[in-house]
């Protein structure tokens, strides 16, 4: 972070999406245990606030902009992507899936 209110709007989102970031973790847990205790692992090593309940070390959050499709090759194992909010004429596309989420 380069400024308090940054840091301060980062503190912020941790406490606003605690719930979730900790229901998406067991989930994470319960289908990929292996997966899971290599990054929390991670997670512990690397974690710099401490209302970050982890286990993903990076979060993306992507606001008011529709994107083109993006693969991740780097990716060490699963990721948990979703689309929420209001929004019109867009989806979600998985190709490994032959999928679309409206």
């Amino acid at each position: 972070m380069h400024s308090a209110s940054g840091n301060g709007a980062v503190r912020h989102y941790f406490d606003n999406t605690r719930e979730v970031a900790i229901i998406l973790a067991e989930m994470f847990k319960a289908l990929w245990p292996e997966y899971y205790a290599k990054y929390e692992a991670a997670f512990k090593a690397g974690c710099w606030m401490k209302e970050d309940p982890g286990p993903f070390i990076g979060r993306a959050v992507i606001y008011k902009l529709q994107v083109e499709l993006h693969l991740d090759r780097h990716d060490a194992g699963p990721t948990i992507t979703f689309p929420v909010g209001q929004y019109e004429g867009g989806y979600m596309e998985l190709p490994q899936l032959m999928a679309h989420f409206l």
